[in-house]
């Protein structure tokens, strides 16, 4: 049976593949390509990485949830455009959700994804990008690129895997394609952050959101690009990175009106 999902390279292509909806002081990107099961075509990677690009650029926007229509958060990549590709086409699909996914690691703005249905392949690389990830119930994720289609999974999700559950358990995901449910994906691997009933998924990504958006956004800037830029350096320089992110939070023109609320609100509490 083939798992990835199959989209006809003549089909039309929508405008609103990906919508954005801006409610202050979080925004919500959606992927709206559920008729062929929000698969990652050329169309779609353009179109969030516009996305991306527009929101990441808003000073009243302090976090991003990313989350998908339909019954599945992505199928993967479409296998019918895929296989009208040239070598030079697929260098350049792939390149270009490679650079998507930096986008959405590097974005100022912590990004929460949430995740329902089947999540692969290169559904599951964007997933790995964002900073948190929760699931639905019925969520299955999976890397079937190495058994299915013969590639090795891209978009920088090998690495990202690797450094998120280690390489041991990497390689078995990896190589294997095995589809993982929640509670592997929660318990076993640490993949996930959460898992929820299906109803309550995108209203848990918004919980998250108001907890995180009580911080402005340029300490959650600061402090996002102070674990992303100390995860490949030797400790001291890390160390280093944090302390250039800590005295950047702290040089804010209100500061002491800042830590003067938070007295008041803990006398009060």
């Amino acid at each position: 049976m083939n798992i990835f999902s199959k989209q006809s390279a003549s089909d039309t292509v929508p405008s609103g593949l990906v919508t954005i909806l801006k409610s202050k002081p979080y925004s919500t990107i959606r992927i709206n390509n559920a008729a062929h099961n929000n698969v990652l075509n050329k169309d779609v990677i353009h179109q969030l990485t516009d996305a991306f690009e527009d929101v990441s650029a808003d000073d009243d926007t302090r976090c991003i949830i990313l989350s998908a229509e339909g019954v599945h958060f992505s199928a993967g990549p479409s296998l019918d455009e895929m296989r009208m590709m040239s070598k030079t086409d697929a260098v350049r699909w792939y390149r270009a959700g490679t650079t998507l996914c930096n986008l959405i690691e590097n974005t100022r703005q912590p990004v929460i994804c949430a995740i329902q249905g089947n999540c692969l392949s290169y559904g599951l690389a964007v997933a790995l990008a964002c900073d948190i990830r929760i699931a639905a119930e019925n969520a299955r994720l999976a890397f079937p690129d190495i058994r299915h289609i013969q590639l090795v999974p891209g978009w920088g999700a090998t690495q990202r895997l690797v450094h998120m559950i280690g390489s041991q358990d990497a390689k078995y995901l990896l190589i294997t394609g095995e589809f993982i449910n929640v509670d592997d994906a929660l318990n076993k691997f640490s993949i996930v952050h959460d898992v929820v009933s299906n109803d309550r998924l995108y209203p848990e990504a918004t919980r998250i959101a108001d907890i995180i958006c009580t911080a402005d956004l340029e300490p959650l800037s600061q402090l996002k690009h102070a674990i992303n830029s100390g995860v490949d350096v030797e400790f001291g320089t890390a160390i280093k990175i944090e302390e250039h992110s800590w005295i950047s939070s702290w040089d804010v023109p209100n500061r002491t009106d800042i830590i003067q609320d938070a007295i008041h609100n803990l006398n009060a509490s």
